[in-house]
C-alpha cells in the first residue's frame, strides 16, 4: 500500500506501483478526493502528477489541493479509509 504525505499544498503518494493499486482503485480514490486536472502542473487531462524516477525507487504521485478538492482533514480521512498510511506534515518542509 502506498504512503501519503499530506500538507497544505496537497498529497504526495510514495511507494506505490500499478500492480498493487490498479487504475480502478486510483480512480475511486481520486473521485472521492474530488481531484481534478490542474493546468500547468499535470499532464493534460490527468488528475495526478506521477514521477517514475522517485528517490528511493518506485513511483511518486502528487495531487494538488484547490478550492474544488476536499479539505486537508477530509483528505486524511479518505486516504485512511482506502488503506493508505498517512503522514500529516503540515507546516513542515518536505
Amino acid at each position: 500500500m502506498p504512503t501519503a504525505h499530506v500538507n497544505e499544498m496537497g498529497i504526495v503518494f510514495r511507494k506505490f506501483n500499478s500492480f498493487e493499486q490498479p487504475t480502478p482503485w486510483w480512480n475511486a480514490l481520486l473521485d472521492e478526493l474530488k481531484a481534478h486536472h490542474v493546468p500547468g502542473l499535470q499532464q493534460t487531462g490527468k488528475r495526478m502528477s506521477v514521477d517514475a524516477g522517485a528517490p528511493g525507487g518506485g513511483f511518486r504521485g502528487i495531487v494538488y489541493f484547490t478550492p474544488n478538492t476536499v479539505s486537508l482533514d477530509e483528505a486524511i480521512t479518505i486516504l485512511k479509509k482506502h488503506g493508505v498510511e498517512v503522514y500529516d506534515v503540515r507546516g513542515k518542509d518536505e
